[in-house]
């Protein structure tokens, strides 16, 4: 079982893009890292400091409510999507929000990118499994949830990276 706060596993800036066998790679996100514990009736969001993020993101906590089964703890990234990219600067007037925050869910939903699974459904934690384990359970998990929580792309083809990646040992 975790205990919050818990402290994510963060990346490490490197000169250059590794190469190499059971290297996975991801986006890297333009938002806040946030893990989702979903209790028997509650949800918290936690920001990488151990910060409640869970007032300022009604419409994640709702959606991580009604989707994911108590007992589960997810790991990833909330974003403010605008046309064509995330918007940094829309993702933290919810703090500042106040009385406007319901206003500002409406107009700039949030979303939550999944990007690791560290409790699965029942309180069983997989952080010892192997990623590639995590991640299909973190798939079959959020299996038909709307776009608001997804799963981040991966890809072991190097060829498929842009400059603003994370890298993942599988």
């Amino acid at each position: 079982m975790l205990h919050r706060p818990v402290a994510p596993m963060l990346a490490t800036p490197v000169d250059a893009v590794p190469e190499g066998l059971n290297l996975i790679y991801e986006p890297k996100w333009d938002g806040w890292r946030a893990l989702a514990f979903r209790g028997a009736s509650d949800v918290y969001l936690q920001s990488r400091a151990g910060r409640n993020l869970t007032p300022y993101f009604p419409d994640i906590t709702r959606a991580v409510r009604a989707l994911v089964p108590p007992g589960a703890s997810i790991d990833g990234e909330l974003v403010v999507w605008e046309p064509g990219r995330t918007n940094f600067a829309l993702l933290q007037r919810r703090v500042t929000a106040g009385r406007q925050l319901l206003r500002e869910a409406r107009e700039h939903p949030a979303y939550y990118v999944a990007c690791d699974l560290l409790v699965d459904a029942g309180g069983e934690p997989v952080l010892d499994a192997p990623l590639i384990e995590r991640r299909a359970r973190l798939v079959r998990l959020l299996a038909g949830a709307p776009p608001q929580l997804a799963v981040t792309p991966q890809s072991a083809d190097l060829s498929e990276v842009s400059e603003s990646l994370s890298v993942r040992v599988s």
